[in-house]
């Protein structure tokens, strides 16, 4: 299945599925719990161990609309257990595809630098690193070394502020914050999460000084000309607590499929949607509106 609730791409795409965590981003892996759940079913007969998916690689010429594809949503493209000569497959059906923009995101820059110098990545081959903390700023010095037409970060699940960054270079970056259900657990969200659960109000608030942290990626996002997309703040569910920065969302991107002006995500489209209307009911509640 194809269409996602991951708002800042179209379509996902899986020819292959497992991983390895191998960082602290990693911890409450969405993909990992996913798999496990369905282990032995059609989807994922391995789990989340390393299940190559090559009927997959008929997919993206079967959509007619250029869209934007994530790959590997439920895997990482540059896991040294992926044979490179199935890399080398995934990599010609990008080539072949021309009319998508292919999303790949990592937590292993070395082989995905190491590969862009040996093969020629397409133009529509974005190339993406997750950096959740400081520890794993290194990835982006990685990153802007890699051949790559587009180069963004995924800033999801943020874990602490990221300070003094240089994003010159870097086309586009996500901030987010971590969802989940183990989030419930009070000790989990104190050190993991952008958002506190509001018992008289019920309702998931950010964390003041976390709403700093993504401000600050925002700003010098702004100074180094890098677009800005803030997906959620996260909390039991990715949109609990909104995704507004200061009474505003964002929704930049560096490129669109074809001749599209937006994103066509569904899901996005449902809770913007959702946004507006809740906006209006608070305004008439607070007499604004008659």
């Amino acid at each position: 299945m194809e269409k996602t609730g991951i708002i800042w791409t179209e379509k996902t795409w899986n020819p292959v599925t497992g991983c390895q965590k191998i960082s602290q981003g990693c911890k409450f892996c969405y993909a990992d719990t996913i798999a496990k759940k369905y282990a032995g079913h059609a989807a994922f007969p391995n789990g989340f161990d390393l299940t190559l998916r090559p009927h997959k690689m008929r997919d993206p010429f079967k959509w007619d609309e250029p869209s934007l594809v994530f790959v590997n949503s439920m895997s990482d493209l540059f896991w040294e257990k992926i044979p490179e000569e199935y890399f080398v497959q995934v990599l010609e059906v990008m080539k072949k595809t021309p009319q998508h923009e292919y999303q790949v995101l990592t937590k292993r820059p070395e082989l995905m630098l190491e590969y862009s110098l040996k093969y020629e990545f397409p133009e529509n081959m974005w190339c993406g690193v997750t950096i959740e903390d400081k520890k794993n700023l290194h990835r982006l010095e990685i990153l802007k070394k890699v051949r790559a037409k587009i180069k963004f970060i995924s800033a999801e699940p943020l874990l602490e502020d990221l300070g003094s960054i240089s994003l010159k270079g870097i086309d586009w970056i996500i901030t987010g914050g971590e969802s989940g259900f183990h989030l419930w657990k009070r000790e989990v969200s104190l050190v993991r999460g952008l958002v506190d659960y509001d018992k008289d109000t019920k309702l998931w608030i950010p964390k003041p000084h976390c709403i700093e942290w993504i401000r600050n990626l925002r700003d010098i996002a702004k100074r180094d000309g890098t677009f800005f997309f803030h997906k959620q703040w996260g909390g039991s569910f990715p949109e609990a607590a909104g995704r507004e920065l200061d009474g505003k969302t964002y929704n930049e991107m560096p490129k669109y499929p074809g001749d599209k002006l937006e994103i066509n995500n569904e899901y996005l489209k449902h809770i913007e949607g959702k946004r507006v209307i809740d906006k209006k009911q608070e305004s008439f509640h607070q007499g604004k509106l008659f």
